[in-house]
């Protein structure tokens, strides 16, 4: 179709030891929010590194847009938050609002000095995921509801049509996992941004998104969000 603005065509990974998912075939149209669910193992964070262009495939192709991954130059479209992305870094001395900043790299901003528009971007980054008051804070201070805000307006900062997400609500508290899926669900409502998550939280999952991909034991079923839960309940997936 011509909304599907990712195709994924024949995609399989194998780690050395028998695949993990195996000639999947996926699209994404323009607008829509997936969400991606299964088991602990099951493939789901290789799948989202591979659209992210993080890792290559062992077959198949992606496709953005209708070109190639491998052809696609402009990933100032594409907004991606990988998992715990604090890991490792808590000490790292860095403010909330340079973390923020940082997200202009994609679309060279960094490269030259900051202008009003780049400005604007932040301030409004900030604004739109209530980070104002925080905004000179160290990163590593943060609780991690407050860090899930940060990362996700780096993302946003730069207007990416295509939001990559894997589990953003781990290790935050319910009442903070309630807002930032309320918050997604407006990106991709009032905003028009396509969204791709990785969830373990079904329920508020079920509400946000529009489709689901479950995928585990080298089975993948894409669908209905309430379809896909079915298919995953049927199958006896479990979280560890």
């Amino acid at each position: 179709m011509e909304n599907n603005i990712i195709m994924v065509r024949g995609l399989g990974f194998d780690y050395g030891d028998g695949w993990v998912f195996h000639k999947l075939d996926l699209d994404i149209a323009q607008g829509d929010f997936v969400a991606v669910i299964g088991a602990n193992g099951a493939g789901k964070s290789t799948l989202l590194k591979m659209l992210a262009h993080a890792m290559p495939p062992t077959i198949g192709e992606i496709y953005y847009y209708g070109r190639p991954i491998e052809n696609f130059k402009e990933w100032y479209k594409i907004g991606y938050v990988p998992q715990n992305p604090m890991k490792m870094q808590r000490a790292f001395p860095i403010s909330v609002e340079e973390v923020v900043s940082l997200g202009l790299i994609n679309s060279g901003s960094l490269l030259r000095s900051f202008g009003t528009q780049e400005r604007r971007a932040v301030e409004k980054a900030l604004y739109d995921f209530q980070l104002e008051e925080l905004r000179h804070r160290k990163i590593g201070e943060l609780s991690g509801g407050q860090q899930q805000r940060v990362f996700l307006a780096r993302a946003m900062v730069h207007q990416p049509e295509i939001l990559l997400l894997d589990e953003p609500a781990t290790g935050i508290d319910t009442a903070s996992k309630i807002a930032l899926y309320a918050k997604l669900k407006d990106i991709n409502r009032e905003q028009g941004v396509t969204i791709v998550m990785i969830s373990h939280d079904l329920e508020l999952a079920a509400d946000a998104a529009k489709s689901a991909l479950c995928i585990d034991h080298g089975i993948c079923f894409r669908g209905e969000v309430h379809a896909a839960l079915q298919h995953h309940h049927k199958h006896g997936y479990f979280y560890r």
